[in-house]
């Protein structure tokens, strides 16, 4: 097998924010779509105004096959009141699979077509938001 004589980086930087509330109910949406070359996600920080935990669900949608890869636990008001943080949604904790890169920092690697979804396992009361930022870096040519 020939060895690989080119080194990637990403080209482009990407932030993409997604926000729940109660009339998405269970309902996956679209956190990050990966550019034609593909991207690499670096970056989930997820905030909540809940009064309870929630469930994050994340998941590869190819278009024809929904691929689970994992739950994120979101305590109570996350990032909202000063004394619960933002959660990092590229914690190894709940989602043991994940990529270390050179640095010691968690990613995720996508092709293009392979959009990350995230859907709550249960629905945000009325007045309440959940929001997820993905970023990261595209390699486009």
């Amino acid at each position: 097998m020939a060895k690989n004589t080119e080194i990637f980086f990403t080209k482009a930087v990407r932030f993409k924010p997604t926000a729940y509330n109660s009339a998405d109910g269970t309902t996956a949406k679209q956190v990050f779509a990966p550019s034609s070359e593909g991207s690499r996600v670096t970056l989930m920080a997820i905030s909540s105004t809940s009064a309870t935990q929630k469930t994050v669900l994340l998941q590869v949608n190819d278009g024809t096959n929904i691929s689970l890869m994992g739950h994120i636990t979101v305590p109570a008001a996350a990032g909202t009141n000063g004394s619960v943080p933002v959660v990092s949604g590229l914690n190894r904790g709940n989602l043991p699979w994940l990529q270390i890169d050179s640095d010691g920092n968690p990613f995720i690697d996508l092709n293009y077509g392979m959009n990350l979804e995230a859907k709550l396992l249960a629905a945000l009361s009325s007045g309440e938001q959940l929001t997820i930022v993905v970023g990261g870096g595209n390699y486009d040519e």
